[in-house]
């Protein structure tokens, strides 16, 4: 097997999208907008058996400070269960690596580590792929370990997923009680969700800045979203949740006009008063304003979310649930078949601060993934461990001013 750079995208992406181990991330699409959003360079590579292309791999070329570096996301797209293409894949990419003189290699693989039920709980005689690690170990990578999700690595190693390959009353039949009532009160509230496009960036702008007031970060530009939808032409979709507050006060003056709450005086107060809350809402944001709003993009069967926000002062409402409702109407008629809901800490108990996010979105009857993680290749080793100490530094530095800048007091 030789290794060599491709030149036509369109090839590259094809050969990507219809494999097993596709990824967003390892597509050219993905390279264009990093070079856009961080000024890195991308190759293509291709690994070739005479003039049959055999394995991708898309290598991000970056630089912090003296320490250049290639950057493989997501790994290649190769057959992991092949011991022997595997090490040959990897140890093409360390002489690559050499070749072109960076510090390291760094790459994480999206190999599922084991199968786990949506506790966490490793299922007997499921799938186990804790040999891939240990391969690369073997190649001289040196593996960040099998730790918590926000450990510092580049990419998340867990996620969420929903099947999408069954028909959509059999896929909504798995979501919560909770979701389903919600999406039930939506079309007694009004709420709808829509395809979007371009134009309705600047709701998704105004969402995220609302969060960003909250949690303390830096909210994206216009153009750092133009740039994902530009890259991904037709592999990318905004979703857009609207609800119509007039429609909704109508609604509850009906059901206060029935007999529904004539022996329940506590339930008819409630209406009531969210009867005024909605008539506030009118008064202060309009008659139909956007509450929810997301980007998504599509690789060969799986999409990922990638960002979505919802209007803080109807969060109440549940905007997102008919976000991801339609999303994953929508992505299904594209033909895909796994709905990646992109990321979660890996810890399933209420003690973890991130438990909320976990909680919310296994609720839509969602799969455990954990994948291997992240794997540096030193051809420097000093100098590799200079980039981590300085990247810590330079990242704690960083997020303390942006935290003192964008969080609202």
């Amino acid at each position: 097997m030789i290794l060599k750079e491709i030149h036509d995208r369109e090839t590259f992406d094809a050969f990507v999208s219809a494999h097993p181990y596709a990824h967003y991330m390892k597509t050219s699409m993905w390279g264009e907008d990093q070079q856009r959003q961080t000024g890195c360079t991308y190759k293509m590579l291709g690994f070739f058996e005479g003039d049959e292309l055999k394995a991708s791999a898309m290598a991000l070329f970056g630089k912090f400070f003296f320490h250049p570096y290639i950057y493989i996301p997501k790994g290649p797209c190769t057959d992991y269960e092949d011991a022997g293409r595997t090490e040959e894949v990897f140890g093409l990419l360390k002489e690559y690596a050499a070749e072109k003189k960076v510090h390291f290699l760094r790459t994480d693989p999206n190999v599922l580590r084991m199968e786990k039920d949506i506790f966490g709980n490793v299922i007997e005689g499921g799938e186990n792929h804790e040999d891939v690690t240990e391969r690369l170990k073997g190649l001289g990578f040196i593996h960040k370990g099998y730790g918590y999700a926000y450990n510092g690595s580049w990419t998340n190693r867990y996620t969420l997923t929903v099947d999408l390959s069954d028909d959509f009353k059999t896929i909504s039949s798995r979501f919560a009680k909770s979701r389903l009532t919600s999406l039930n009160r939506h079309k007694i509230n009004c709420v709808t969700t829509r395809c979007g496009n371009k134009e309705d960036i600047p709701h998704l702008m105004e969402l995220e800045k609302q969060l960003a007031e909250q949690d303390g970060f830096r909210p994206h530009s216009r153009q750092f979203f133009e740039d994902i939808l530009e890259c991904f032409g037709d592999h990318a979709s905004v979703y857009v949740t609207e609800i119509d507050l007039a429609g909704m006060i109508g609604g509850i003056e009906a059901e206060l006009a029935s007999k529904k709450y004539r022996k329940d005086p506590e339930a008819r107060a409630a209406k009531e008063k969210s009867l005024q809350k909605t008539a506030e809402l009118k008064a202060e944001y309009g008659e139909r304003p956007v509450i929810c709003c997301g980007i998504f993009v599509r690789t060969g069967e799986t999409s990922y979310d990638l960002y979505a926000y919802n209007h803080k002062a109807f969060g109440h409402l549940n905007p997102v649930d008919s976000m991801h409702f339609f999303a994953m109407q929508d992505m299904k008629a594209h033909g895909v078949k796994t709905y990646d809901m992109c990321g979660f800490s890996g810890v399933t108990t209420k003690d973890d601060p991130e438990y909320g996010l976990y909680e919310y979105k296994r609720s839509f009857g969602a799969q455990y993934i954990e994948q291997i993680g992240e794997f540096d290749y030193p051809l420097n080793k000093k100098a590799l461990e200079r980039f981590k100490l300085e990247k810590r530094i330079e990242v704690k530095l960083r997020r303390a001013y942006i935290s003192r800048k964008y969080k609202k007091a």
